[in-house]
């Protein structure tokens, strides 16, 4: 065949045929712009979402540094340096364990060294002065200096009680001078203090290294290592390690530790399916919404221009050519489209990134949504790729219809078939059975099957909508504020020091530590003496005891080696230790509970009975013991460390030792009910029996309900009280938590809704352009019918009919595929969430038929309307 250059026939015909469709291009252009809208909105969501949690996570973990060498000393660290791979590193250097300023109490304060090249790595940002030079000069973050009651400006002196480390008790008072003021992380309740280099050259004896004497890592050097990407970046820590001559193995003599910095995304993500599962869903979703509304408004203009396509094809044009025109077409649309839904999905999305940041563990975070090119790259790719996908088959009609099919083609045959499915049936043979043909409501029917592919995607998208819509709010109501709460708290406020709700935490391990993390009486006959007040009580709790060894025989499943039973921890082994007297004193607790706090217990085995259960724990001869539960709040069996009926020894404070019975195994109340530390040996007696054995200066917490109607108000109380009179008191309590769980069901209903509100524009949009095309095609038919005799308010009463039939389908459609989905998907996703408990939702179902019964009668008949005011003469001479 000879080639032709007909490229310029080719751009004036697709142009010609473009202004020719202003109606068609105007909702393609939208429904474009929609689709691409959706894709901006998830690819906005998804980077600035992940970009702001890896920066607050990167806070959290120190840098943006991708991995760290631990406790190296000088000759390991200038050995480790050199390595090639390295393409950036730095030491850090922790100068103290502790500052035990008490106005640090509630805010934890770390003092480092690091060079000031690295300050932007480790986010040091300085707002005021400039990096310390002399022994005696130091950075210190804005929040830090507030709390020592001091302005934030720099040339100020403070002094910090330094305690180097943990196992030597000297604290030691050191005056600085603040040179520069650093900008706080309000994501982090952590204070940093940063020393010079020559401040390590004037102690360099106190900041010897000790880490294998002491443990304490004060002086050892931490080194912080970048590599050309982010890629594998634990196997390059090891590598690198092996390289230079160290093991990896721990227990090994030139054993050195390392870790990858657990905020780089890319370095674990390929390990969760979970997450691309989630995100190629929504993708999908997007992808088959934008898909039926484009490939529907294309297909209906093929249909409605098949006589023009036959035309071209008698006058030589090919069916190659054909699809070029068309695709011209669509490029021209999303040539407009795509940019416009790329800038309003950018603007939309990042406004919902900071709601879905106030529900992450970094509501307090700063949220920078930046214009990263890849959220409209990807967006555009996605929605061109959807373009392409959707005009493809509407493009091979037009492209296969032959001179004669599209003379003599009406709605509702079968391009293409002639010859290939045996003899159509005439009109007259399909209406020979039928006695009632002429009624309208039968004439609308007819009509709404003569396109069942335009009637079945319309129907789709007008659902897809609404389906998704209910199972938002199933899944919001799905959300049991109950077992939520549960996990988290079983009172209306839990006082204690503020140490216990801090870093530092409450540990009990000290007679005299004790007295600087125990609460104060004072704290309590406050809380007891304020209106509103129902009850209370105390818990007191001891680390000071430990269980016997030999008076445990541990259960079969407990996993051991040769060197004692042990807890993993990732890949990291965490053995049960004895002291010299053969008592693992580091891995129990005793807790001493007054009656109120007993009472929020959750047996799980054994006596069951609380009124029993007292009695018998007055004896002094019997203990609880809890164990820990997974997420659902179900015991883990093969952690278990006791069952009831068991007996154990313990080594008591005062030296002596005494034998017990293991009377209940309740659940862990780990919010409510422990030091949050985790230990395994846990075990709880009624608080006298505790005073006995232990001083009743161990009081870790105060748990407490308040009247319903005075919660807000006991709340401010409790708030002012620990900020004015006991600054060194915290509490937590419920509200927070009911806040925590509104916000998270919120952000299922914004984001859900919007999705749904955009889907839904787009299914509404379909129906528009389905119920105007079929209007306009059809003009011919109308005026025939008027001509025998059919009136202009029979035909819009047709019309109406039509439009009616659309919307009951769509219902009939939506409560079957809803109700099915939500019973199947819905109800594993609750399953599968230890908040959630299933619950069947049908209302937002229920609500969207009148919504489309309203729309199949008003779009018809806006439709209409001008073609009412026509004669059937114009329309008979407009037709010719």
């Amino acid at each position: 065949m000879r080639k032709v250059k007909n490229q310029k026939v080719i751009q004036k015909l697709a142009k010609k045929s473009f202004k020719a469709n202003g109606m068609r291009n105007r909702i393609a252009t939208l429904a474009i712009a929609l689709t691409t809208m959706l894709f901006t909105i998830i690819f906005t969501m998804g980077l600035g979402t992940a970009e702001t949690l890896q920066q607050q996570t990167m806070r959290q973990a120190g840098g943006d540094s991708h991995g760290v060498l631990k406790n190296l000393t000088k000759k390991q660290y200038e050995k480790l340096r050199t390595h090639p791979s390295i393409k950036e590193e730095a030491p850090r250097i922790l100068v103290a364990d502790r500052i035990n300023n008490p106005e640090f109490l509630k805010r934890h304060v770390e003092a480092f060294y690091y060079p000031e090249y690295h300050y932007p790595h480790c986010f040091t940002k300085i707002i005021d002065g400039k990096a310390p030079k002399k022994a005696d000069e130091i950075l210190m973050d804005e929040v830090s200096m507030e709390l020592l009651g001091l302005k934030k400006e720099a040339g100020q002196q403070v002094t910090l009680k330094m305690q180097i480390r943990q196992n030597e008790e000297e604290i030691i008072d050191r005056t600085f001078t603040v040179t520069g003021v650093t900008k706080a992380d309000p994501a982090l309740n952590v204070g940093f203090v940063t020393v010079s280099k020559e401040y390590l050259k004037v102690h360099e004896k106190e900041l010897s290294y000790q880490v294998k004497e002491t443990g304490s890592s004060t002086g050892s050097i931490y080194m912080d290592v970048n590599f050309a990407n982010s890629r594998g970046i634990q196997e390059k820590l090891n590598k690198m390690i092996k390289e230079s001559g160290y093991s990896v193995k721990e227990g090994a003599k030139n054993y050195i530790s390392s870790n990858a910095n657990w905020a780089y995304i890319s370095d674990g993500t390929e390990k969760d399916p979970m997450t691309f599962a989630a995100a190629g869903a929504g993708l999908l979703l997007i992808l088959l919404t934008g898909y039926l509304i484009i490939y529907n408004i294309f297909r209906i203009s093929v249909i409605r221009d098949i006589r023009y396509y036959g035309l071209l094809k008698t006058v030589g044009t090919t069916g190659r050519q054909v699809r070029r025109i068309l695709r011209r077409q669509a490029f021209w649309m999303a040539l407009v489209g795509i940019p416009a839904g790329l800038l309003c999905g950018f603007f939309v999305g990042k406004a919902l990134v900071p709601k879905i940041i106030e529900r992450s563990a970094y509501q307090a975070a700063e949220v920078a949504v930046s214009a990263n090119p890849l959220i409209f790259i990807g967006a555009a790719l996605f929605s061109f790729l959807t373009v392409l996908i959707s005009t493809r088959k509407p493009a091979k009609i037009a492209a296969k219809v032959s001179p004669v099919e599209a003379v003599r083609y009406t709605e509702g045959a079968e391009l293409g078939t002639t010859g290939k499915r045996g003899k159509k049936k005439s009109q007259a043979e399909r209406q020979k059975k039928s006695t009632d043909g002429g009624k309208i409501w039968r004439m609308a029917w007819s009509n709404l099957s003569r396109s069942k592919g335009r009637t079945t995607v319309t129907v789709l998208s007008l659902s897809l909508a609404i389906v998704l819509l209910n199972s938002v709010f199933t899944v919001t109501s799905s959300f049991d504020m109950d077992v939520f709460l549960k996990k988290f708290v079983t009172t209306d406020l839990q006082i204690a020091n503020a140490r216990y709700f801090g870093i530092d935490q409450y540990y009990g391990g000290d007679s005299e530590e004790v007295k600087t993390e125990n609460l104060s009486e004072s704290f309590i006959e406050a809380c007891e003496a304020q209106d509103g007040f129902e009850e209370g009580g105390r818990i007191y709790s001891s680390t000071r005891f430990g269980l016997m060894a030999d008076s445990w025989e541990a259960p079969d499943y407990i996993p051991h080696d040769s060197k004692g039973y042990y807890r993993t921890y990732g890949a990291e082994k965490d053995y049960l230790r004895k002291d010299e007297n053969g008592a693992y004193s580091t891995s129990t607790v005793l807790y001493g509970l007054e009656d109120f706090p007993l009472e929020q217990i959750d047996v799980y085995e054994g006596e069951e009975d609380l009124s029993v259960i007292k009695e018998k724990l007055k004896t002094g001869k019997y203990l609880i013991y809890s164990t820990s539960t997974d997420d659902n709040g179900k015991v883990e069996p093969k952690e278990m460390m006791h069952h009831s009926g068991d007996k154990v020894t313990l080594a008591l404070p005062d030296g002596s030792r005494r034998e017990f019975e293991i009377l209940t195994v309740i659940k862990e109340n780990y919010y409510g009910l422990t030091n949050r530390y985790g230990i395994e040996f846990c075990y709880y007696t009624v608080a006298d029996v505790f005073k006995e054995m232990e001083s009743e200066d161990f009081l870790m917490s105060y748990l407490l309900n308040v009247e319903d109607e005075k919660e807000t108000a006991y709340g401010q109380f409790v708030e002012d009280y620990t900020i004015t009179k006991e600054p060194l008191m915290g509490y937590e309590s419920k509200q927070k938590w009911l806040d925590e769980f509104s916000g998270l069901k919120n952000l299922f209903v914004l984001v859900g809704g919007t999705l749904s509100v955009v889907i839904g524009v787009i299914g509404v949009l379909n129906f528009i352009n389905s119920v105007l095309t079929n209007i306009v095609t059809r003009r011919k038919e109308f005026a025939m019918m008027e001509s025998i005799g059919m009136t202009k308010k029979q035909l819009l009463q047709m019309l109406i009919l039509e439009g009616i039939y659309y919307a009951v389908i769509t219902i009939g459609v939506v409560l079957i595929f809803g109700t099915l989905f939500s019973a199947t998907a819905i109800r594993a996703l609750s399953d599968g969430l230890w908040f959630m408990r299933y619950h069947f939702v049908i209302w937002p179902m229920l609500a969207a038929c009148p919504l489309l019964l309203i729309l199949g009668v008003a779009v018809p008949y806006l439709a209409y309307a001008p073609q009412r005011k026509n004669s059937l003469v114009e329309e008979i001479r407009r037709n010719e």
